[in-house]
């Protein structure tokens, strides 16, 4: 199979990288790097199966050009949440405008799409959320919502192609995923705390860290992908990716500082949620239903999250401490 990646660079982008690697695939990678690193795939570079072009994916000549004799295309590139005060247009520009790129890429040139979407579309509903169930998304004048918004429209779009001009695509939200490829920027509040505790820094935790997330390793995020692209009966559907182990930020915090075992206490500090993302109704309780990924994709869980913290440590300590 020839894959094209966008946002190879990044954390999902490269783990997947590795693995259509692994199993004998073709991939041609493009990312403006502006969030991804090329440390992440460097060890492809020499590679004869993989191509790296720094492209941006709103290039729409660079998108259709790169498309041309490609099987299947891993939509993966966005700007991710924004606060309350970082920039907004950057997040629905590339989303929006991205998703519309590439899949008139996809149309001219005959390719499947993987559409990385999130398990934030949900927004304030009753979890554990299916993929039936309807957004509630909150008012525009909030910028946080700006990020799930993007992610739905780029939704209506994959179906908009899916039916209008009959582009095979399957939708996936993602949920909670990290490895030691996460950024301190856009990966999470796991990196962010193996971080600041290998340094012996402060914790900082928003609100009271009573909110949870369900957590997976990207290696089973990965996996899941790969399950996605394959069959044939996921085209046309959405599945939920995501971890089965529902945990607070806080007790996130307190696991990693017990695996870490630096014997010293950790630094907790809490600063209002508010402070952080405005106006923006934080979810609480992010769990998602996995029935239908289970059924439909045959996905099983490999790492549960004691065992991935256990990896994403490690190999933390030896890329960013010296270890």
């Amino acid at each position: 199979m020839r894959a094209l990646i966008t946002g190879v660079a990044g954390m999902v982008g490269s783990h997947l990288t590795d693995a259509l690697i692994a199993r004998g695939d073709e991939v041609i990678g493009i990312d403006n790097l502006s969030y991804g690193s090329m440390h992440n795939i460097a060890h492809h570079l020499d590679n004869p199966r993989f191509q790296f072009l720094q492209y941006d994916v709103l290039d729409g000549r660079a998108m259709e050009a790169c498309s041309e004799g490609i099987d299947i295309i891993f939509h993966l590139a966005a700007v991710k949440k924004v606060g309350e005060h970082g920039l907004l247009y950057p997040t629905l520009s590339v989303i929006g405008k991205g998703t519309l790129v590439v899949f008139g890429a996809a149309a001219k040139n005959g390719c499947k799409v993987i559409l990385a979407s999130t398990s934030d579309v949900y927004g304030s509903g009753i979890p554990p959320f299916r993929e039936t169930d309807p957004p509630v998304i909150g008012p525009s004048y909030v910028k946080r919502w700006g990020y799930a918004s993007a992610k739905l429209f780029a939704e209506q779009l994959a179906y908009a192609y899916f039916g209008d001009f009959h582009v095979p695509m399957v939708i996936l939200r993602y949920c909670g995923s990290f490895s030691h490829r996460s950024t301190l920027q856009v990966g999470g509040h796991i990196p962010i705390f193996v971080d600041a505790i290998l340094k012996d820094k402060e914790v900082i935790i928003h609100g009271d860290g009573s909110q949870t997330r369900p957590f997976i390793h990207t290696h089973d995020l990965i996996n899941c992908t790969l399950l996605a692209a394959d069959k044939e009966e996921a085209v046309g559907q959405i599945f939920n990716i995501g971890g089965e182990e529902d945990i607070s930020v806080l007790d996130m915090a307190l696991l990693i500082h017990e695996l870490v075992d630096t014997g010293k206490p950790i630094k907790l500090k809490y600063i209002p949620i508010e402070s952080v993302f405005g106006q923006y109704e934080e979810i609480m309780k992010r769990s998602i239903d996995m029935t239908k990924t289970k059924t439909i994709l045959g996905y099983k869980q490999q790492i549960p999250v004691r065992e991935g913290l256990k990896l994403i440590i490690e190999k933390w300590e030896s890329i960013h401490m010296g270890g």
